[in-house]
């Protein structure tokens, strides 16, 4: 054995493995912030793979090296065309996670792992002059990777030791302290991507939306909100707070900095200093339902009850792999990948979502029961893509399209509605039904997935308009808000009535004819966040 084999085993490893170890390093800990640690097990399995597809590597390479020259040459050549292919895949991948159009591009080379093998063997066979040198490069190549070890292998571990004091995804104290019965209550739903162009204003032929028009019958509604920005990560934080995120950052243990528009200054998110923190200053009892961003360590000082649904955000998490089971379970998750991408029954994206969905509207009939919460924050993950239901069925399925999600947010809008009208508390009710942002049609236009149907709706074009709907107790007539205000108004107008100075239709209809419309820069910039 020479060390050469064993560097070009544990480049080939690396490089294999990449996409499984990636997202914990991500300078500012985006996948760690938005999945949770720990990840003590996940990245044990990692690194037990990591030392398996090194051994194996190794060995194969050493026998590769005693084959007849023919057949060594040609075999040579296939290994580093496998190498090529993972090369290119892992190019297309980064440009994928940066949201550049290329879903199809990246379901067609997926296609070749097998054929570019077999096309560098064949080259390798009637043309080895002009593939020996490229072969040689790319073993090169891989003995050079092979160093990155040195610090990728600590950074795992350390990470892998990270163990912060944090809530864990669900807490509900056994005691919350009582209000009084005629104290208020504020339930604020917000409906992940939600248009308000393809839920009001066009919607496409032959969609009906019921609960959301009912609603609407009955509420001050802003049919030109100026949005806020264009990511959930940036968009909610930033409405807690009413203070625009320029970029955001997490430490290791998840807490969230970001990089405030004024002063270009890193500042720690203080959640005293949100909407929430206000609730629990008033007594609300402040309580959360909530998706994508890690509300119970973001907010945990300051909430009487919390239920955050994880974002499955590490890859071999798709193939059965979880912190709660043993590195070595969770090593068996490469195998099991291999079988899933040959046997395409690998846990898709749509899968997630419904699971995700269903445990967060059961959390969300809890909190509405409770008497004690008055202030409810529900943040759910529809109509967002992808598409998980039938809406002529009205039922779940792995497929669908955006159109079929917004029948399944007004079907879920209709289910609430009915739980807070059978609530004792339902004539003190106060419910805001709001967007983070609009349904981002350049995201989605060019994958596989979208359909003629999803075009027409679309017309092709970005309606930015995030929903805005607030209902009153008490309240039956519809009053629409014209003005092109900012989506950041949302701040000012909960917070004034946790401080008890808005309570009603014409106090919030008065209230919005004194702010100032957005500013065209303002929505310019809010585009490009």
């Amino acid at each position: 054995m020479k060390a050469r084999d064993i560097l070009e085993g544990v480049g080939t490893a690396l490089l294999l493995l990449f996409s499984y170890y990636v997202a914990f390093f991500h300078p500012r800990n985006h996948d760690l912030y938005h999945h949770g640690l720990p990840v003590t097990n996940l990245i044990g399995g990692v690194l037990i793979d990591l030392l398996a597809v090194s051994a194996v590597a190794t060995l194969l390479l050493i026998l590769i090296r005693h084959l007849p020259p023919s057949a060594r040459q040609v075999t040579e050549a296939m290994f580093a065309g496998l190498m090529a292919w993972n090369i290119v895949n892992l190019g297309i991948q980064i440009l994928y996670r940066f949201l550049l159009p290329v879903a199809d591009m990246r379901a067609r080379w997926s296609q070749c792992v097998f054929l570019i093998p077999l096309i560098t063997g064949a080259l390798a066979w009637f043309l080895p002059r002009f593939t020996s040198p490229a072969t040689r490069a790319i073993r090169f190549f891989l003995v050079t990777l092979s160093f990155s070890a040195l610090w990728i292998v600590p950074q795992l571990v350390r990470v892998a030791l990270t163990h912060p004091a944090q809530p864990p995804a669900a807490y509900h104290p056994a005691s919350i302290p009582a209000t009084d019965t005629s104290h208020p209550r504020i339930i604020w739903i917000l409906f992940d991507e939600l248009s308000y162009h393809q839920a009001f204003d066009h919607p496409a032929p032959n969609l009906a939306l019921p609960n959301f028009e009912l609603l609407r019958s009955s509420s001050v509604s802003f049919s030109s909100l100026v949005p806020a920005g264009f990511r959930t990560e940036k968009v909610i934080p930033s409405l807690f707070m009413n203070r625009t995120f320029d970029e955001y950052s997490s430490t290791l243990g998840g807490q969230l900095s970001y990089l405030d528009a004024s002063n270009k200054h890193w500042i720690k998110y203080n959640p005293a200093s949100t909407l929430f923190g206000l609730a629990q200053q008033k007594g609300w009892n402040p309580a959360i339902d909530g998706w994508y961003n890690p509300y119970c360590q973001l907010l945990a000082p300051v909430l009487s009850a919390c239920y955050w649904s994880p974002v499955v955000s590490m890859p071999m998490e798709q193939y059965g792999a979880s912190e709660s089971q043993s590195p070595l379970s969770d090593a068996a998750a490469l195998p099991h990948q291999l079988a899933a991408e040959l046997t395409n029954h690998k846990t898709t994206e749509e899968e997630m979502q419904i699971r995700a969905y269903r445990a967060l509207m059961d959390h969300a009939g809890t909190l509405i029961q409770n008497d004690s919460l008055r202030f409810i924050y529900i943040h759910l993950p529809v109509p967002h893509p992808p598409g998980i239901y039938d809406r002529r069925l009205h039922t779940f399925r792995t497929s669908g399209t955006y159109l079929d999600n917004l029948v399944l947010a007004d079907d879920t809008l209709g289910i609430l509605m009915r739980q807070i009208s059978a609530s004792s508390l339902a004539a003190n009710t106060t419910i805001i039904v709001t967007s983070d942002h609009s349904w981002r049609i350049m995201l989605y236009r060019n994958a596989s997935t979208w359909t003629q149907e999803e075009e027409q709706a679309s017309g092709g074009k970005f309606d930015d308009r995030p929903v805005l709907l607030v209902h009153f107790p008490g309240q039956r007539s519809a009053e629409e808000i014209r003005s092109a205000l900012p989506e950041m108004l949302e701040h000012d107008m909960i917070a004034a009535m946790l401080n008890g100075q808005m309570n009603s239709q014409e106090q919030l209809v008065r209230w919005s004819s004194q702010l100032s419309p957005a500013s065209p820069q303002l929505q310019a910039k809010a585009e490009t966040n």
